[in-house]
């Protein structure tokens, strides 16, 4: 483990469910803990810098990395998909340990897996929350021996949104049977005191499904709705459910493609944030319970849930007008963005609101460090850490060539100045878009078996305009579709409707070979006929590839 000081100019956000807002030009600490050389170790104690409240921000960088010297199984990564999670383990006053989660991953299908290449994929997490226990000397463990691991925690010095007063596990983490759950054998009711030197509090549920029990395949398969309850009312309740066919680490081996309880292979857990309401004071006593939806009798109760259930107990807002650049979505050449990049047309950026006044307008300056800038203003109406994805109008690519450097800043929030413009600019890095010629050809091999119907694909200009469409295929067709464009940036989407691609059902060999069909094919050729790039058939949900005919304006 070793500390290292740097000044981090820019780190745009990889993964996470809580996108980590990155800040330029920032005095920053480092403390690495796994590398890669630590073959089979995943747990050890570390030395963090001492809490005192100075950190602006906490990020925990993960790199996951497919290599021949992984020991859990033959293959470089894991075949299968397996449940993990960071744990810190910190001594409490009294002597004793408690352990706290600090994320949870299902590792993705080994076989058939493209995970980074050699710096592996990477995995961003906002830990700023953690702070208090993330000092001094602490026990770690994280991931397993699937795939090669490095984990380093970037500490930023600066004010934070909000100072962290203190972190607390609601119920001990851990794996529970649905059925006892369902019938209040365990998370049972408990006082809950709020602490009386905060102001503002966070609860944070961190749920995955597993086995497969009843007709549902619970509760790996099953969508089951869960509560909070305060001295016996609803708090909150949320479904644990997730897309799988967004997936950005894709094609995996197995049955990657499908949605689960509240994870996917290759994919953190979901966590699911909750403000207490005002009317929670400081110091306030609560009868505070967890709830699952009542299991029904067909033997769905013998499925489980990992879990893990915390409270944050926070400052006041330490802004009243503060705006922050949370992420770059395009362009970038982050893994978690990989599904919607390279791009030649219009950048995506996501904003928050970290002050306490409401965000109503803000100015966004962005363009390539090296070209011309181009400013545009948001308008809305955001409260406090309230988030909005934005579209900005397509930029000039004219500065591309000189430098990859993609750089956005937020100024002027409600028209007025920034109590704390460390977080208004992040600087990402652009990949280069596919270039076609004016004229070319889409080949597609359509699947038999009555799933062709599902697949279809639009051309799409820069204005959005469909310029080309085929809305579905035909069982067993092969289809040379001529496209002829004029200069400009175009979008290749295709869709399943099933949202398992144009993969066989390879799953179906054992039950009935007569349902496993044969793969799809979508490849681009010039207009020659010749092959330009072939694409991934093993899509899932959808296929982006972003093109450019002509030179970049």
């Amino acid at each position: 483990m070793t500390f290292s000081r740097t000044l981090l100019m820019c780190l745009s956000l990889a993964f996470t469910c809580l996108a980590p807002s990155v800040f330029a030009q920032s005095d920053t600490l480092t403390v690495q803990t796994f590398t890669f050389k630590d073959i089979d170790k995943r747990k050890g104690e570390f030395e963090f810098p001492k809490f005192e409240g100075q950190w602006a921000k906490i990020l925990m960088i993960r790199h996951l990395k497919c290599d021949s010297a992984t020991t859990r199984d033959k293959f470089p990564c894991g075949e299968w998909d397996y449940s993990t999670n960071t744990v810190a383990t910190v001594k409490k006053a009294d002597g004793t340990k408690e352990k706290f989660e600090i994320e949870a991953f299902v590792t993705p299908y080994g076989k058939r897996l493209w995970f980074g290449g050699e710096n592996g994929w990477k995995y961003v997490y906002d830990v700023t929350d953690y702070a208090p226990i993330l000092s001094g000397k602490v026990e770690l463990k994280s991931g397993n021996r699937q795939e090669l691991l490095d984990m380093k925690f970037l500490f930023i010095k600066g004010t934070p949104v909000r100072d962290v007063i203190s972190v607390e596990n609601l119920y001990p983490m851990g794996s529970y049977k649905y059925e006892d759950l369902s019938d209040d054998k365990k998370l049972q009711t408990r006082k809950l005191v709020f602490n009386p030197e905060a102001k503002t509090y966070r609860m944070r549920a961190r749920i995955s499904g597993h086995g497969h029990y009843g007709p549902r395949n619970c509760c790996e398969w099953d969508n089951k709705k869960h509560t909070y309850y305060a001295n016996k009312q609803v708090l909150f309740h949320w479904n644990v459910w997730k897309d799988c066919g967004h997936n950005a680490v894709f094609p995996q081996g197995g049955t990657w493609q499908f949605d689960r309880a509240g994870w996917c292979p290759g994919t953190p857990v979901d966590t699911y944030d909750f403000e207490v309401p005002q009317r929670v004071q400081p110091g306030d006593t609560i009868n505070f319970d967890y709830g699952i939806e009542p299991y029904s009798d067909n033997g769905e109760k013998g499925g489980s849930y990992r879990q893990s259930h915390q409270l944050f107990s926070y400052g006041a807002p330490n802004f009243k007008v503060d705006a922050t650049l949370a992420d770059i979505i395009t362009p970038s050449s982050q893994d978690a963005h990989s599904r919607f990049n390279p791009i030649c047309s219009n950048p995506r950026i996501l904003i928050q609101n970290t002050g306490s006044n409401p965000l109503r307008t803000v100015k966004i300056t962005y363009g390539f460090k090296k070209g011309k800038k181009s400013v545009y203003t948001w308008n809305g109406n955001l409260g406090f850490l309230d988030k909005a994805e934005v579209m900005l109008p397509a930029p000039s690519w004219k500065g591309f060539k000189k430098s990859p450097e993609f750089v956005v800043t937020l100024s002027e929030p409600n028209g007025g100045t920034d109590e704390s413009p460390a977080g208004n600019t992040l600087v990402t890095t652009a990949k280069k878009p596919l270039a076609m010629g004016r004229e070319f050809f889409l080949h597609i091999e359509a699947n038999g078996l009555g799933r062709a119907k599902e697949t279809g694909y639009k051309i799409i200009n820069s204005n959005g305009a469909v310029v080309y469409e085929r809305p579905a295929l035909k069982d067993g067709e092969t289809y040379d579709d001529f496209i002829a464009l004029p200069d400009g940036c175009y979008e290749l989407l295709v869709t399943d409707k099933a949202e398992d691609g144009m993969i066989r059902h390879w799953w179906n060999y054992r039950r009935d070979k007569s349902k496993v069909g044969k793969n799809g094919r979508i490849a681009l050729m010039d207009e020659k006929g010749e092959l330009v790039k072939e694409l991934r058939f093993d899509f899932a949900d959808y296929l982006s590839v972003r093109f450019q005919v002509g030179k970049m304006k």
